[in-house]
C-alpha cells in the first residue's frame, strides 16, 4: 500500500514539476546570489514555485516522505472571505504559469527544511565554489542591513520615503489604499484606490532592485527570518505603511502573503 502511495505521490507532482537542471546544482552564485558581507551571500529573489517544486520532487525520488509531508505548502491559505481566490487554490503553486512566483502557503520548519536540503547538496557538489557554506535565513539584523545596504536612513529599499518614482510608477506591490475618518461612525476605515492592482503576487524579478541587487524586499510578499513566527519587508496585501523596511509581521501558521528568500553563510573558503 505504502508504495502505491509513493508512486501516485511521484506521479502527481512531476505533472507539474520541470526538468531538474532548475534544481540546486544550476547554482550561478554572480547571477543569483549577491555579495552583502565576506562571508554572507544572499538570493537576489524570493523562493519561487519552480524551485520549491524542484525540492519537493527531490524528497519524493529519495522516498523522505515524512519530511515531504511536512514542506507541503498549505494551498487553502488562498482562501478569503472577502475575496473569490479558489482559482489559487489550485493552481498558483502548480500550474507552470506560476512558476516564477514566490512560494506561499509554508511554514517556517518548511522553510529551515528547504535550507537544509540546499545546504547537504552543495556542500557534496564537487563543482562548488566554495568548500562549506550554509543556506539559511536571515536573522533580522542581517535583514534589514541587506535591505538598506547599511544605510539606517532609508525608508523603503529603493532609498527613499516615496512608493512611486518620479514617473509616477509604483516601486513595489502593495496594497494601493489609505485611511480616512468614516463621517458616520467618526472612525477610521480603509478605502483601497481604484487603481489597486496588487490582488496577488507578482513574479520574484518584478520591479527595481536595490543598490545590492536584491528585489522585492518591501512588499510581494513578507519574508520569513530566522526569528520563527516573523515576518519582513509586508506583503501586497498591505498599504504602503506597512511594506517599509521596519514594517514586521507576526505569523502563526502558513499564509496567502508570506515566503522566504535564502541566504548562504561561507563556512569554509
Amino acid at each position: 500500500m505504502k508504495k502505491i502511495l509513493f508512486i501516485f505521490l511521484v506521479i502527481g507532482l512531476t505533472s507539474f514539476s520541470l526538468d531538474k537542471d532548475e534544481s540546486y546544482d544550476s547554482i550561478d552564485l554572480k547571477k543569483e546570489y549577491a555579495k552583502i558581507k565576506d562571508d554572507l551571500y544572499v538570493s537576489k529573489y524570493e523562493v519561487s514555485n519552480l524551485q520549491y517544486r524542484n525540492f519537493l520532487f527531490e524528497l519524493l525520488t529519495a522516498n523522505q516522505m515524512a519530511i515531504y509531508q511536512i514542506c507541503l505548502p498549505d494551498t487553502l491559505c488562498w482562501r478569503n472571505e472577502s475575496n473569490y481566490n479558489e482559482p489559487f487554490v489550485q493552481y498558483y503553486f502548480r500550474h507552470k504559469g506560476y512558476d516564477n512566483y514566490p512560494i506561499v502557503g509554508i511554514s517556517y520548519e518548511a522553510s529551515n527544511k528547504y535550507c537544509n536540503w540546499l545546504t547537504q547538496n552543495y556542500n557534496q557538489d564537487p563543482k562548488r565554489k566554495f568548500k562549506k557554506v550554509s543556506f539559511k535565513l536571515l536573522s533580522k539584523e542581517e535583514w534589514i542591513y541587506a535591505a538598506n545596504d547599511a544605510d539606517t536612513s532609508k525608508v523603503y529599499t529603493w532609498g527613499t520615503g516615496f512608493i512611486q518614482n518620479n514617473r509616477h510608477q509604483y516601486l513595489c506591490n502593495f496594497k494601493h489604499s489609505s485611511f480616512i475618518i468614516d463621517s458616520a461612525t467618526k472612525k477610521m476605515k480603509e478605502v483601497v484606490s481604484s487603481d489597486n492592482q496588487s490582488f496577488i503576487t507578482v513574479p520574484v524579478k518584478s520591479y527595481y532592485p536595490n543598490s545590492f541587487g536584491l528585489y522585492n524586499m518591501c512588499g510581494n510578499v513578507a519574508e520569513m527570518i530566522s526569528e520563527n513566527g516573523v515576518a519582513k519587508g509586508g506583503s501586497y496585501l498591505e498599504p504602503a505603511y506597512n511594506v517599509r523596511i521596519a514594517s514586521e509581521k507576526n505569523y502563526t501558521k502558513p499564509q496567502a502573503d508570506i515566503g522566504f528568500r535564502v541566504a548562504m553563510k561561507v563556512i569554509e573558503k
